[in-house]
């Protein structure tokens, strides 16, 4: 794997975010990447072991006065309030976003329980608007800010036995869209990262070896992300770089959704 993109250390400066799932995997790795960019960051998640876990290890690496925590519940209308509430009182306001807390369920239309369907569409969908939302209101008052939406391309491209999952990610990328439009006149932009097959504790439980095979055959860079490349993209969406860029989906799945399974004719010759 190519060496990592080098982190701008002043690019996010006195910038606050606030973000979802940041206890682990990709919410985690994009903490990481935004506190080298110059940020502070508030790590918001309902894993209490985990949250406290991983304030440690950021706060040995960039100082414990830029690392956060709030506990919430991103399905549940008074935790988002209360987390989002305190985050903003606290911290002088919040200028970023980052939207990634999520679950999946195997489950195909034909078997998935209707409780797994709603577990899961109020973790992804549900969570990431009304955590949107209670964000989004603290950043009109200062005419600006950069939302980051985690969702999936799986959304687009999608898997037999993941209904639920790909529904979810789906609806992410409309709810991206409606609210960038919402919130351009506000300064605020609004985008989504698609993340394609990518190492973390969600696919190591989910891709059994078969499965990993495969995804590797069909990715024309032949292999699964990191963590830190996702990281990486939602560093530039939260920056001003990225400041004429709203409504957005950016893929990072190493070509998989652009060459689908037939991108190498020489590994899947095709009849004449």
């Amino acid at each position: 794997m190519p060496d990592a993109a080098a982190p701008n250390t002043t690019r996010l400066n006195g910038r606050v975010a606030f973000i979802t799932g940041g206890a682990s995997g990709l919410g985690l790795a994009s903490a990481r990447r935004l506190l080298a960019d110059g940020a502070q960051v508030v790590l918001a998640d309902v894993n209490a072991s985990a949250l406290t876990a991983a304030q440690a290890e950021l706060a040995a690496s960039f100082g414990a006065e830029r690392v956060r925590t709030a506990a919430i519940d991103v399905g549940e209308p008074a935790s988002v309030t209360e987390a989002v509430d305190r985050a903003a009182s606290d911290g002088g306001g919040l200028h970023i976003l980052v939207n990634s807390a999520g679950i999946s369920y195997q489950g195909s239309v034909l078997d998935n329980p209707f409780d797994a369907w709603q577990r899961v569409l109020r973790v992804n969908l549900t969570g990431s608007y009304l955590v949107t939302q209670a964000v989004a209101r603290h950043m009109v008052a200062r005419r600006y800010g950069r939302i980051v939406l985690m969702a999936s391309i799986s959304g687009q491209q999608v898997w037999s036995g993941r209904v639920a999952y790909s529904s979810s990610k789906a609806g992410v990328v409309g709810l991206m869209k409606s609210c960038a439009i919402d919130l351009a006149p506000h300064g605020i932009t609004v985008n989504a990262v698609s993340p394609g097959p990518i190492a973390t504790p969600q696919t190591a439980a989910l891709h059994n070896e078969v499965v990993r095979a495969a995804v590797v055959n069909a990715t024309p860079m032949a292999r699964y992300g990191a963590p830190d490349e996702v990281a990486d993209v939602v560093a530039f969406l939260a920056s001003d770089d990225a400041r004429f860029v709203t409504g957005h989906e950016l893929i990072v799945d190493g070509g998989l959704t652009s060459a689908a399974i037939l991108y190498d004719l020489a590994r899947n010759p095709q009849p004449r």
